[in-house]
């Protein structure tokens, strides 16, 4: 037995398969730009990219800033919540507006989940601009620890400290097996074996 259909719910059938097909198509070319990327992740639970973040001394006042051009979490059996930073770039600030900061860069790092903890790693470069009699301070290493809360930083590894006139003139450059850093305090620690090369003319290292 056939049913007949009205023109009327004929017309309703094709409107409602037209809809349809029309909404299938729009999720199809969109799916790409409303789902999350599906690529293998490799085991990190999260990835951020052009990162930044500030951290706090214990006295409330801003200590650093840290940048990266992509923050990624590992599993966090494994790193102990971590983030494992893209050629990450730090400021270090001194308490007094008036000082100037401690800029630095390097290839690598990773950085505790409640930021405490910053290590640096793979041709770390810092430096801070001349500050009344002190020229251009610059630190070169392969590792650096940095305690954003106490305002220290420190190597494990052998570093190179130097200090330049404002016109670019060397002053004198400094090799150590560990440099401490305290940018709170303005003062910086060499300790092992140091080897020291002052310029002729200069003053040479004073604190």
């Amino acid at each position: 037995m056939r049913w007949p259909i009205s023109p009327r719910v004929g017309r309703g059938l094709l409107a409602s398969l037209g809809l349809s097909l029309v909404g299938w198509l729009a999720w199809y070319n969109l799916a790409d730009e409303i789902a999350p990327p599906t690529e293998t992740t490799s085991g990190y639970a999260q990835r951020l990219d052009n990162a930044t973040t500030w951290q706090y001394d214990e006295a409330g006042q801003l200590a650093y800033r840290l940048e990266s051009a992509q923050a990624i979490q590992l599993d966090q059996a494994a790193t102990g919540d971590r983030y494992e930073l893209d050629s990450p770039r730090a400021m270090l600030l001194d308490a007094d507006p008036a000082t100037p900061p401690w800029t630095l860069r390097a290839e690598r790092g990773t950085v505790t989940d409640q930021g405490d903890t910053v290590e640096l790693t793979g041709s770390i470069h810092a430096q801070r601009e001349s500050f009344r009699e002190r020229g251009k301070l610059e630190l070169t290493t392969e590792q650096l620890w940095l305690y954003p809360t106490q305002r220290q930083a420190r190597t494990d590894v052998p570093g190179q400290l130097s200090e330049t006139d404002a016109d670019g003139t060397p002053r004198w450059h400094s090799h150590a097996e560990q440099v401490a850093l305290d940018w709170g305090s303005k003062v910086l620690t060499q300790t092992g074996q140091v080897r020291d090369e002052i310029q002729p003319g200069s003053t040479g290292k004073t604190d």
